[in-house]
């Protein structure tokens, strides 16, 4: 049988096991004793008694790359796909949230100061160029960080517009993308995504467009890092799949992923405020009218502050719709429409009304959305034209202005 430690932080709160395959995790005796609340996650609540492969490891598995990238990281590392336990023991000294593995009696490096390693500017351009082949940038001697989601990603420290990555389980500060090869603009398109849900007044996560290696690069600050006395502090977090044990190849509704429907339970079993339920229809509604179509339940998740949860910030934002191939539908079906085009005003109401949103207050909030992306999605884009050049933002404009109509005769 082998183990790992588990961390929230530098607090060890448990251990998981794997015996031939199976997982189990079992809660630290002393840090059920200490009076602490917060559990590894919600749907691992505190208790002395282990907890089964089944409970396990779709948690766990949230916490990885998703399928595709996860086997390419097998392929490198030798490591079957299946096998969270030797993934999680590899590269999980740096996950999504607080969370970490270690092997027995190992400190994380926060405890001993951090350790880094500076990049030159050719060096993070081509390890930028090459994460198809080599993922996360997996290889790097004491480089064990773990970035969840389907996009070829490096997650690392950018300062100053240098680009550092942390080692030995340092937390990183940032999330590093490049073009995606089959979709043009993705960066811009990102970056504009971003800037408009900021501007229509929604939390999305800070980000940029930095030039590394000579190309433009999509740079996104974690909003689950916290600086406090010079200090970096990880912010626990889940995102939905992983609250409700769904297995990550599963995140579309389509799929049996979470639908918006289970989402508002969560979100209450959570008991999270009435401005961040609000908050959660509004992205509902932007995410129509920005033509995004990949608003899984990996894509939405809750900030642990002070054991209280919050909705935290947007991210992985964009139009999947200007690329047809991909984006004609929503991955979180309105009143049981997918398609982009056949979505109404009707479907938005009677939707709200399964999750007990009154039609005015749902009219309210589409009016009141659908006003603000009319107003700031041209500014936006001007400014982000005047910045870094692109076609892709008049193609997001043409399809927000398609989708505004077909909402604006009821809203108007």
């Amino acid at each position: 049988m082998e183990s790992l430690d588990v961390y929230l932080n530098d607090r060890k709160v448990g251990r998981l096991d794997d015996e031939n395959g199976s997982l189990s995790f079992t809660y630290d005796a002393g840090y059920l004793s200490s009076g602490v609340r917060e559990p590894l996650s919600h749907a691992l609540a505190l208790r002395p008694e282990p907890y089964s492969h089944r409970d396990v490891e779709p948690v766990l598995s949230n916490l990885l790359p998703d399928d595709i990238i996860r086997t390419r990281l097998g392929d490198i590392l030798q490591i079957p796909r299946e096998n969270t336990f030797a993934f999680l023991k590899a590269i999980g000294g740096d996950c999504a949230g607080a969370v970490s593995f270690f092997p027995s009696g190992h400190l994380p490096a926060a405890d001993v100061g951090g350790a880094f390693r500076e990049l030159s500017d050719e060096e993070a351009g081509n390890i930028l160029d090459n994460l198809e082949k080599r993922p996360l940038d997996i290889g790097e001697e004491g480089f064990r960080i773990s970035g969840a989601g389907a996009q070829d990603k490096l997650i690392a420290c950018v300062k100053d517009g240098r680009v550092v990555l942390p080692l030995n389980g340092t937390p990183s500060t940032h999330i590093i993308k490049t073009e995606m090869r089959s979709y043009p603009g993705s960066v811009e398109n990102e970056w504009y995504a971003m800037k408009l849900a900021s501007a229509c007044g929604l939390s999305a996560a800070e980000s940029d467009i930095v030039v590394i290696g000579g190309k433009r690069r999509f740079v996104s600050t974690r909003y689950d890092r916290a600086l406090a006395d010079g200090r970096v502090t990880r912010l626990h977090q889940e995102d939905f799949c992983q609250m409700l044990g769904i297995d990550p190849k599963r995140k579309y509704e389509a799929l049996g992923g979470p639908g918006i429907a289970a989402s508002f339970r969560l979100l209450g079993e959570l008991a999270v405020s009435a401005a961040d339920r609000l908050e959660f229809i509004d992205r509902l509604i932007f995410n129509f009218l920005v033509g995004d179509g990949d608003a899984h339940g990996k894509n939405f998740s809750v900030l642990y502050l002070d054991g209280v949860a919050t909705l935290a910030p947007m991210y992985d934002v964009m139009s999947t719709a200007v690329y047809p191939d991909v984006g004609r539908r929503m991955a979180m079906k309105i009143d049981g429409e997918y398609a982009f085009k056949w979505i109404t005003i009707g479907k938005f109401t009677r939707m709200a009304a399964k999750v007990g949103v009154s039609e005015k207050m749902m009219l309210r909030e589409i009016a009141k959305v659908s006003r603000r992306v009319r107003r700031e999605a041209p500014l936006v884009a001007r400014r982000c034209q005047r910045k870094w050049p692109s076609m892709v933002y008049p193609e997001i404009e043409a399809g927000i202005a398609s989708r505004l109509g077909q909402l604006s005769e009821e809203v108007a």
